[in-house]
């Protein structure tokens, strides 16, 4: 069963509003995790506002990237949960880009049912499930999205778009961008922070997003699931499902998201 989109949303806003409140301030309080990665105040107010608001909404477990991870035992036996990352691109809030986000998925037997991606900046929602996906900005009406087909877009623009992270540059995405001009098209890099990345593909912005370096779920649930919603999908570096919530970690060692499954990626990605 989906959630009701419109609440969905209103939490959301309510929680972008909470961050936003904090991001337009001139300073606030920054530590370091455990994995050296940046804890801000903007994150532990969206994690406080999203627990709550879900539990009035579907009262199920919940993953959070700001909250203890109960162990592998005990998250096995959830059939559903939803999992969150209150704050994707914490580094991104702290650099003033805009190219943030709050991520909500629902999970089911370890599958990404239902996912939605908001922007803070410009109070962008994209969300999807069920075969359905659909942004909506403030108060205008929602408009259908659709994934792109690149060989549409090679005819048409004579590029594949390739999404990338702003701030993991590797030697991998440089070979693939190679390999892609010398097998396929021009290649259109286009590099973007957070979950925005997942967001641009399901709507038809960029063709493929290849992922070299370790992720964790909740980077990336939501996404998959307006993903599959739209006709694509995210598979390990083995060309393998992705399953949630499951496993002993909650890291992804990598993986590739296209926006178009049917289109057969798998000879130019895999070496």
């Amino acid at each position: 069963m989906q959630p009701n989109y419109a609440e969905m949303i209103e939490l959301a806003r309510i929680t972008s509003e909470a961050i936003m409140a904090i991001y337009d301030r001139s300073q606030y309080t920054i530590v370091e995790k455990h994995d050296a990665s940046p804890l801000t105040e903007a994150d532990l107010a969206a994690n406080e506002i999203l627990q709550t608001g879900l539990k009035s909404i579907i009262d199920i477990p919940i993953i959070s990237e700001e909250s203890n991870v109960p162990e592998q035992e005990e998250r096995a036996q959830w059939p559903r949960f939803w999992m969150i990352d209150p704050l994707d691109g914490t580094k991104e809030f702290i650099d003033r880009n805009g190219e943030f986000t709050i991520n909500i998925a629902l999970i089911e037997h370890g599958e990404p049912v239902f996912g939605l991606i908001y922007v803070p900046v410009t109070g962008e929602c994209f969300y999807g499930g069920d075969g359905k996906a659909f942004m909506k900005i403030g108060d205008e009406p929602a408009v259908s999205i659709k994934s792109s087909n690149p060989l549409s877009q090679i005819r048409e623009h004579n590029c594949v778009r390739v999404l990338a992270s702003r701030r993991h540059a590797l030697e991998q995405m440089d070979e693939l961008c190679v390999r892609l001009e010398d097998k396929l098209s021009q290649v259109q890099r286009i590099n973007v922070g957070s979950a925005l990345k997942l967001a641009f593909l399901a709507s038809g912005q960029g063709d493929v997003y290849p992922r070299y370096g370790n992720v964790s779920e909740w980077d990336i649930a939501a996404g998959h699931a307006i993903l599959r919603a739209v006709g694509g999908d995210i598979l390990s570096r083995q060309y393998e499902s992705i399953v949630y919530g499951k496993g002993q970690s909650m890291i992804v060692p990598g993986f590739f998201a296209m926006g178009y499954i049917d289109f057969d990626w798998r000879p130019l990605l895999l070496t």
